[in-house]
Order: C-alpha cells, then structure tokens, then sequence
C-alpha cells in the first residue's frame, strides 16, 4: 500500500467542501489531478470512498473513516513544517478575502504589514461582501477571510477584530428632524441598503421587521461608497460606518439621526479553517487584529 499526502489532501478537501473542483480550487490543481488521487487511494485501500451514485462528492462510512484519519495525518504533517520553517522562509500563496469596508480602510496597512513580515510570500486579495466571502471560505477558497459576524459554523477559528459603530446619516438637504425618531417615522423615508445577500443588510432587514417595519421604500446597491455617496446626495438615509464617514459628519455634509431602538452595532471577525488551514492563517488573523481600524485614514499611518 503506498499513500501520499497528495492523495489524502484530495480525500478530504473534496469530501469537507462536497465537490471535487471545489477541492481541485483549495489545491491550485484541476479537478481531473483530484479524481486520479482519488482513484489511486481507493485501489490501493480496496474500497469506494465516494458515494458514485450522489451528485455532490458524498463519503461512504468507510470514505469517513480514512477521512478522520487523513485530517490527523494532515494537522501532524502542516505541525512538522512549522516547527521546521521560519516564517520569513513561508513561500507559496496565501489567499486573503476581505469586505470592501476594510479595503478602504485598513487593508493597505495589513499588506504592507505581512509582506514586510513574509517578504517571499505571494498574497492573493479579493474584495467581496460578507455573504459572498463566507459562501467562499465554505468552499476552500480563502486562507483567511475578514468580515462581519458571526454567522458560521464550528468548521472555521475566528478571531475578534474591533466592533464597527453604524450610525443611521442623512444629507441635511432632507431636512429630516433632529429629535429622536421612532423606527416607523424612519422607515417613512426612503431606505438605502447593501443587497440581501450581505450580512449589514440582513442584520438591517431584521431589525425593521422585529419593529414591526418592514422596509418599503427601499433603494439598493453593493457597497459602502455608493451607499455614503447616495446618502450625500439626499437620495436616502442609510446605515454608514461611523468612523469612515466622521470627516463627512464634521463638514455638515451629513448628519447623523438619532432612532430608538438603536440598530446594534456589529463585530468584525478573522476566520479560518481549523486543523488544517493555512500554516499562516492563526497569525495573520493576529495582525489582522491588531490593524484593524475603520477610521477613514486609518491605512496610511501603518507599516
């Protein structure tokens, strides 16, 4: 019997993401290299490890079983690598997923950050919402992801980052009162809102609907700097970032409402794959932790 690590990464990330190309994308190989491990671990162990009549890469008990052990034999391997290596030696790719909200605030600092501390590291960075960023770390795409929550399952190591103040702004042209407003005299105005599938507006959708409120006149869009650009401009009153948009409160060219019940505020997480993540991932998420800052300015003071 002769296995190798190859043919037991491709094991169990197919059978943890469901799908072969899903496993094929976490290990930068095509989906044809997965099926062939596959295959050869199967002859080799005399068994089916997948289900062949399912449409998802489902695990037969005995697929389980060598999974469970593979999962051991990986978190012992990626142990011994770091115990060998120096973190400036870390080579490879390191796969970063980010929201837009700190890809125009801190990301640039963080960068800077862990390329001076693994200068032979390649950094890969998307820039999605919360909802796409966790439908993609369900399916092994990202090394670390930095969003909102929490909203996942016992898969994935998350680390706290910081709380992001919201404040519900306005553009004075709206000449909306200065007192206290309930949620239905503030649902009377027009809404703007991040589509459904982000987590700030899901957490908004249910906090209307818990009030009793349920959004009506609602205009929608993909991210914050549409968002604050929209509420400049008197269209909508919305939801925005108060340490973003503080330089935009101190020139009157927003003001910020004051409703009750507030909407709470919402933490920010580092995520990542346990046991068998990304040597890396744990100390990442650390300076993503201590980078972390939704101030306006807040990359351009960081190294």
């Amino acid at each position: 019997m002769n296995l190798n690590i190859k043919q037991l990464e491709a094991l169990y990330w197919a059978g943890r993401l469901g799908s072969f190309q899903a496993a094929a994308n976490r290990l930068h190989t095509t989906q044809s290299a997965i099926s062939k491990r596959i295959a050869e671990l199967e002859s080799a162990l005399g068994r089916n490890l997948f289900d062949r009549t399912r449409r998802n890469a489902e695990l037969t008990p005995a697929g389980e079983r060598v999974c469970a052990g593979a999962e051991q034999m990986l978190s012992q391997a990626k142990r011994l690598l770091e115990d060998l290596s120096e973190p400036e030696e870390y080579e490879g790719t390191f796969r970063l997923g980010v929201t837009e909200l700190i890809g125009m605030t801190w990301l640039a600092g963080l960068m800077r950050a862990l390329r001076a501390a693994h200068p032979r590291l390649r950094l890969e960075v998307e820039v999605h919402n919360g909802g796409v960023l966790l439908d993609q770390m369900n399916r092994g795409k990202y090394d670390v992801a930095l969003l909102p929550g929490p909203m996942w399952g016992r898969l994935f190591s998350a680390v706290p980052l910081r709380t992001l103040e919201r404040a519900w702004m306005a553009s004075p042209k709206m000449g909306i009162p200065r007192r206290v407003l309930s949620v239905e005299e503030l649902s009377e105005y027009p809404i703007a809102a991040q589509f459904p599938d982000t987590i700030h507006a899901q957490l908004q959708s249910a906090w209307f609907t818990r009030a009793g409120f349920p959004l009506r006149n609602l205009v929608q869009t993909h991210g914050f700097a549409v968002l604050g650009e929209m509420t400049r401009a008197g269209i909508a009153v919305s939801q925005l970032p108060v340490g973003y948009y503080t330089p935009y409160l101190q020139r009157k060219e927003l003001v910020r409402l004051k409703v009750a019940p507030e909407l709470p505020d919402v933490e920010y997480f580092a995520i990542y794959r346990r046991g068998t993540g990304h040597p890396l991932a744990p100390l990442v998420a650390k300076m993503a932790k201590e980078h972390c800052n939704f101030a306006a300015d807040a990359g351009k003071g960081l190294s």
